[in-house]
């Protein structure tokens, strides 16, 4: 079994949502059905890892198409052999790539199909998964956010503008002004493009979890 020896950061389910591209509300029963823990060190908080695995979810539902309670019920299989954060500890074999499968009455994921069972959607992408989450999570799956940086290290983990120590929330945020602008330029050092980047991805948020 693996293990995360920290379960980093400390989100609200408001923040997991952010990353996760979904409504807190989402979160909220994510957690309830058990397919996300909240393992933040702060009481009714999640954690990085935590993060991680509602991306993951949020894939699984939307993309490949299973229902919460099925991605419950393969959650709760894969914990007994990964741990506490199965999807963020499923060995990357084939390029990092799943598929989900029927066996017997079971839904499951594995990292080949054999002949015989019944995959039931598309593959899912680990490794792309993972990397999304590091460049701001769900929204940067399909459009690739390379100056925007999730570090669980860093500002309890918020999205900022990479190599800077400034979120991408207070970006956009001092964008919508002209003197904000200015103050990103001068005070913060930020280029039009970083401005922009954290602009459109803090858009894309808003999009995601209103949905």
């Amino acid at each position: 079994m693996l293990s995360e020896p920290t379960a980093l950061g400390h989100y609200s389910t408001y923040e997991v949502a952010r990353l996760a591209g979904v409504s807190p509300r989402r979160i909220g029963r994510w957690r309830r059905l058990g397919v996300i823990p909240a393992t933040g060190r702060l009481p009714g908080t999640y954690s990085y890892a935590d993060a991680a695995e509602a991306v993951l979810a949020h894939y699984l539902v939307d993309a490949a198409h299973l229902r919460p309670r099925d991605v419950a019920k393969i959650v709760a299989n894969l914990r007994a052999e990964y741990g506490l954060w199965p999807l963020r500890h499923a060995p990357l074999e084939h390029e990092g790539r799943l598929v989900v499968v029927r066996e017997g009455r079971d839904l499951v994921l594995d990292t080949v199909h054999y002949a015989g069972q019944r995959v039931i959607q598309a593959t899912v992408n680990l490794r792309a998964v993972r990397d999304a989450l590091a460049h701001g999570g769900w929204v940067s799956l399909n459009r690739q956010r390379e100056l925007v940086e999730v570090d669980p290290g860093r500002f309890s983990g918020a999205p900022t503008v990479r190599g800077r120590r400034i979120p991408t929330e207070l970006v956009a945020d001092l964008a919508a002004e002209s003197e904000g602008r200015q103050l990103l330029r001068k005070e913060y050092g930020l280029s039009r493009r970083e401005v922009a980047e954290a602009v459109g991805y803090e858009a894309d948020v808003r999009e995601a979890i209103a949905a």
